[in-house]
């Protein structure tokens, strides 16, 4: 006995002390016989990582950690012994079998938790674990959450309050279940693409993560569906090497490539010097796929970017003026550097003018944020011309120097420009009434989830317009610089030479439209009975009747494609895109001068009698609602069988590349760190099953600037709140 407890003193010791063990004469280990004095203490056994549990009973309940060996059942609360020596799983599994509440559980059709329906009232639904799992995988893609989310303290507490039924699932599981999500979805959107031979519009951008500095190139799919509903789908999201047109050439063919995709309209892209190279090379490709692969053998395939042109006149526009609006930009920042500062500035605003909007300050990378915080500064005028000649230390503000993030730079670096001057106030208001123009242009041209094609050229219209009754101004600088404007304008988009004339052609298949608007167009622009005017329409007529003869050889095989559908037309109302105001164009003036008459030739096509019929009347809608075209080729589609399919591909067509620029700046967020710091494959399956989703959702909403400076009027009262309106809040 005495040997015994040696030995095991012995083991002890090396446990402890790190004594190696020796070889016995026979060659066997034994314990090692160092000993140890009786002062000396035995060090702590380090403590080891405790284990998660891996059986399956383990789901059923939650281990209480101010019991050892003690766990609570999820369904009655009950405790359960679970020591692994004393009690093993046996137990937990007798007690399931005898749980009444788990056997409730068990059936999911009849197990019911409370939830609110769509009116707000609160019912029962049959709970559902995998529905729930989904959701929750949902949630993370959709808000742009880590997948570690799952696992936080936070969301585990709100589940096991809100849902004490679920048992939420770790980061990994998390993460397989969105690639598996994706790669359903994939395989939903091929067979889709394979079975109807879908002919698809693409857009294409390339965006670098500040990051990671790693370039990626999104290219975004749109076709209207047999429901004569818009569709879009971001298809390719890949880092690129460069900018150069044959690796965006080669992305392009090897998009097709893994998709399916046989058939494409047009792909619109920015201005940017590789992607002309880039559209021929893909155009060559693309003719080796079939006869069907183009329409008039990828003449017409090439959309350029519209908000990208817009832009870039906007920037020329800016250049001109940059110290006048870079002076109001620096006053803003004065007054909004301090609360003194900003409470000076109130006492010298008139009374009834400091409200919605306020002072914002712009981001300098985007023109249009820039066009709201001069809007704002011009009602302020008055004010920061007191603040000038009554505020010392506001003078004092603009002879500091500064850096380029705005803030006090080192002695004898560059001062900030000088406070904005009466003539710099002029200069700048003469410069909204341009920026005005192409705001509301840019929004238009911005949505994704509504047709633009067919509004396109009723906006560079519109702009053109605009600017030639700015160019017969009084003022002559206003004169001059709308003149330097539109010469702008012409070199992208000239109607004869620079536009491509599906923009015009996709107008004239707005049943408000017909031919007759863009005839009254060609002869606003160039003159009536002028020789631009004459060609543009006989070409755009004989473009229009090629097209719609090749689609009639490809969809009726050689067949006759005639129709003799009913001649009348349909009354729909709408809402007018524009109000009137003051110098601008309206397109309604252009509208009443549309005539609308019957011609009494006879119709030989589908063509023919869709552009003979009276075109739909513009009448206010009751509801103000926004004219729906698709709509309207949807209840008569059937009296156009072969057009309507020519239609579906011309309407389909994106005038801007803001489809696919989203995918980098989704709710205004860029490719955050942690998104950037995982595979390239993972953050594929992440931007594309988010817009994926998101499109299943709902559609997306484009915010006019009522909305954007109600939002602004609304952070503002948030600020002024007080103490005693916090009080009355909910704990």
């Amino acid at each position: 006995m005495s040997e015994t407890k040696d030995n095991n003193d012995a083991f002890l010791g090396e446990e402890a002390d790190g004594t190696t063990a020796t070889e016995s004469s026979a060659g066997r280990r034994r314990r090692p016989t160092t000993e140890r004095s009786s002062s000396d203490v035995p060090k702590p056994k380090k403590a080891k990582k405790k284990q998660a549990h891996r059986g399956e009973v383990w789901q059923h309940y939650i281990e209480k950690e101010d019991l050892v060996g003690v766990a609570r059942c999820r369904y009655c609360s009950q405790q359960i012994g679970c020591d692994t020596k004393l009690h093993g799983t046996s137990s937990m599994k007798s007690h399931l079998l005898r749980c009444k509440f788990f056997k409730a559980h068990q059936d999911l059709g009849t197990q019911k938790v409370l939830a609110g329906d769509m009116r707000g009232a609160i019912t029962t639904v049959p709970y559902d674990k995998a529905l729930f799992r989904r959701s929750v995988n949902e949630l993370l893609v959709l808000c742009e959450l880590p997948f570690a989310f799952v696992e936080s303290e936070g969301f585990r507490r709100f589940c096991a309050n809100m849902l004490p039924l679920y048992t939420v699932h770790c980061r990994r599981t998390a993460t397989e279940d969105v690639f598996k999500m994706f790669l359903s979805e994939t395989a939903k959107l091929k067979s889709l693409f394979s079975c109807e031979q879908q002919r698809v519009s693409l857009t294409t951008d390339i965006w670098v993560a500040p990051t990671t500095a790693c370039s990626y190139m999104v290219i975004t799919a749109h076709w209207i569906d047999r429901g004569w509903d818009l569709q879009k789908r971001i298809i390719w999201f890949k880092p690129v090497t460069d900018h150069k047109g044959d690796t965006i050439a080669d992305h392009l063919r090897a998009c097709l490539e893994e998709w399916g995709i046989k058939k494409v309209f047009t792909i619109t892209v920015d201005n940017a010097k590789g992607n002309d190279k880039a559209i021929k090379l893909f155009t060559d490709a693309c003719r080796s796929l079939g006869p069907n692969a183009l329409v008039r053998d990828g003449s017409l395939i090439h959309m350029r970017c519209c908000a990208h042109i817009l832009n870039l006149i906007v920037r020329d526009g800016l250049a001109k003026v940059n110290e006048s609006f870079v002076a109001i930009r620096n006053a803003i920042r004065y007054v909004r550097s301090s609360g003194d500062r900003l409470k000076s500035f109130k006492l010298r605003v008139e009374t009834g003018k400091w409200g919605r909007g306020s002072l914002s300050l712009d981001c300098v990378t985007r023109w249009n944020s820039t066009y709201l915080m001069l809007t704002n500064a011009l009602k302020f005028r008055v004010a920061f011309e007191k603040l000038l000649a009554e505020d010392k230390l506001y003078n004092d503000y603009f002879q500091e120097s500064e850096e380029e993030n705005g803030e006090s730079g080192p002695e004898g670096a560059k001062k900030r420009v000088r406070p904005p001057t009466s003539k710099g106030w002029d200069d700048v208001q003469r410069l909204v009434k341009f920026l005005k123009i192409f705001f509301n242009c840019t929004l238009a041209f911005s949505a994704t989830k509504t047709v633009t094609s067919t509004i396109c050229y009723h906006e560079i219209v519109l702009i053109e317009r605009s600017l030639i009754n700015l160019s017969i101004n009084d003022d002559q600088e206003l004169r001059l610089e709308a003149m330097d404007m539109r010469a702008k304008l012409e070199k992208y988009w000239d109607g004869l030479i620079n536009m491509n004339p599906l923009v015009i052609i996709a107008s004239v298949f707005d049943p408000r439209n017909k031919m007759q608007f863009a005839n009254i167009c060609f002869d606003k622009l160039y003159g009536k009975d002028s020789l631009e005017s004459d060609h543009l329409k006989s070409s755009i007529k004989k473009l229009m009747k090629n097209l719609f003869e090749e689609y009639v050889q490809r969809l009726c095989n050689n067949s006759q494609a005639e129709s003799t559908g009913n001649k009348s037309g349909e009354v729909d109302d709408l809402a007018p895109l524009f109000e009137e105001d003051d110098e601008l164009e309206s397109r309604d003036s252009l509208y009443d001068e549309m005539v609308t008459e019957t011609v009494n030739d006879v119709a030989t096509s589908e063509l023919d009698i869709y552009l003979l019929e009276k075109a739909v009347p513009r009448q206010k809608n009751r509801l103000g609602m926004d004219y729906d075209v698709l709509s309207w080729w949807r209840r008569n589609s059937h009296k156009f069988p072969v057009l309507s399919e020519f239609v579906k591909d011309v309407l389909a067509i994106q005038v801007s590349s803001v489809a696919s620029e989203s995918a980098f700046s989704t709710s205004g967020r860029i490719l955050d760190p942690f998104r950037s710091c995982l595979s390239p494959h993972m953050v594929e399956s992440l931007i594309c099953t988010q817009q994926w989703l998101r499109n299943n959702i709902h559609q997306e909403k484009l915010a006019n600037l009522v909305q954007m400076l109600e939002e602004l009027d609304f952070h503002e009262s948030l600020g002024s709140k007080t103490v005693a309106d916090d009080a009355d809040l909910p704990p």
